[in-house]
């Protein structure tokens, strides 16, 4: 192959997507490493507690921002297309200044009344950072809509050595803590947010109309009301029993399962991949060929990617407990059994995945919020009484449990919904 062609292959738009999906998800797991190490395991806890939070925001802000914006952009004629990103821009803005005042009133108002709230000296620092994490999520969304990939790579690649940077040297000065860190990653993300923008604000900051942008908000809520609901009970389905354990066992066994879950979480970049293409070619077989067309590709597509996906998380699963103790140090390592549970709730999500696949590209996206909403509903009714009183083993139940129920919601749909003879036999034509 010549070096021309290598070159153009390179930079390609799927290249430097995929890299940049590898930049962010390998940036994410070694920040974890560093934090969970060098903070300690009750402290790593308080800091993933935090960081639950920016990751709920995150969740409402997809639903409500990035979501209708990829799917709206596309029916807006050239004429409105400016105006319609200006006035996007500016309500974005508006969201991340919104938290950063409610974040610093709330620190204001308990500190007035004497209220004690856990963590609540981080709340400032945690308002900023979703502000900025919020915008950079909004940046690189924009870019993707645009083609513009390498944009959201270099965010990425200046974000990561910006804070490792700021980390390691408070390391080195022995002043890393937990206040220190949130405001490295609120700086860090600033830095990445500001090259952002000037590289394409230009395209977005000419003139901000008040009318336009509730405008816009008003559009963007109708078509991400029921998204927002499901946004909500997904992050409940998934996430209530560590507000359980937090509550119930304290923040060393929160500490201990997001250890667990970024170990495992080396599996995203395989995700995402997949979510960049499978779905895309699910959908055209379905319009084109038909359901058993659709569902003969998603198990020759889901049995290639499984290979990975299944030999990462064994390969994880019997490492765990020396590459905890290499990584993280020796007090993870009585927690290694949790890489293998997670292993189990990730392999049942990847199974999860590609049944919201089939009912994604069917347009019958109806069960999808049922099943987060009957696994909401089940870990709220469930997640206390059973983590206090099996602890662990219950959270890793309940976990287990929750995507087990997602599950059967989505096979019981997919069998009502289709023949499901077409699932599972083809003709020799379609062999």
């Amino acid at each position: 192959m010549s070096i021309p062609k290598v070159k153009s292959i390179l930079v390609s738009p799927k290249s430097l997507a995929l890299l940049g999906q590898a930049v962010a998800s390998g940036g994410n797991f070694a920040l974890g490493v560093l934090l969970a190490r060098w903070l300690g395991l009750a402290v790593f806890g308080q800091y993933s507690l935090l960081w639950m939070g920016v990751l709920f925001l995150l969740s409402l802000h997809q639903a409500y921002i990035t979501q209708p914006f990829l799917t709206l952009i596309a029916g807006k004629e050239s004429y409105r297309r400016a105006t319609y990103l200006e006035s996007l821009s500016g309500l974005q803005l508006l969201i991340s200044i919104s938290l950063v005042f409610m974040a610093l009133a709330f620190y204001s108002l308990m500190k007035i009344i004497g209220y004690k709230v856990d963590l609540l000296q981080q709340i400032p620092a945690i308002g900023f950072v979703s502000a900025f994490y919020l915008i950079q999520d909004f940046v690189k969304k924009y870019c993707f809509a645009n083609g513009q990939f390498n944009i959201p790579l270099l965010m990425d690649v200046i974000l990561y050595i910006s804070l490792f940077s700021c980390l390691i040297l408070f390391k080195i000065d022995g002043s890393l803590d937990l206040d220190i860190a949130l405001w490295s990653i609120m700086v860090s993300y600033g830095i990445s947010c500001g090259i952002g923008v000037r590289l394409i604000g230009h395209q977005l900051i000419k003139r901000w109309n008040r009318k336009q942008i509730l405008k816009t908000a008003k559009e963007h809520y109708h078509y991400s009301f029921w998204l927002l609901g499901t946004s909500l009970v997904q992050w409940f389905s998934g996430n209530y029993f560590l507000v359980a354990a937090a509550a119930t066992q304290g923040t060393v066994a929160v500490g201990a399962l997001r250890m667990a879950q970024n170990m495992v979480g080396l599996c995203h970049v395989i995700f995402l991949a997949m979510e960049n293409i499978v779905p895309v070619e699910a959908a055209r077989q379905f319009f084109t060929k038909g359901e058993k067309a659709m569902f003969a590709y998603l198990r020759r597509a889901g049995g290639l990617v499984a290979i990975p996906v299944v030999g990462l998380l064994g390969i994880l699963t019997l490492v765990s407990h020396w590459l905890i103790g290499w990584l993280y140090g020796t007090d993870y390592q009585a927690f290694a059994y949790l890489v293998g549970a997670y292993a189990v709730v990730y392999l049942l999500g990847y199974i999860a995945t590609l049944q919201r696949f089939a009912l994604r590209s069917m347009q019958f996206t109806k069960p999808i919020f049922i099943g987060y909403t009957a696994s909401a509903l089940v870990s709220l009714l469930v997640a206390y009484p059973v983590v206090e009183r099996w602890g662990m083993g219950g959270v890793v139940a309940g976990l287990i449990g929750a995507q087990v129920l997602t599950l059967v919601v989505y096979g019981f749909a997919i069998f009502k919904k289709t023949d499901t003879s077409q699932i599972f036999h083809l003709s020799n034509s379609q062999s």
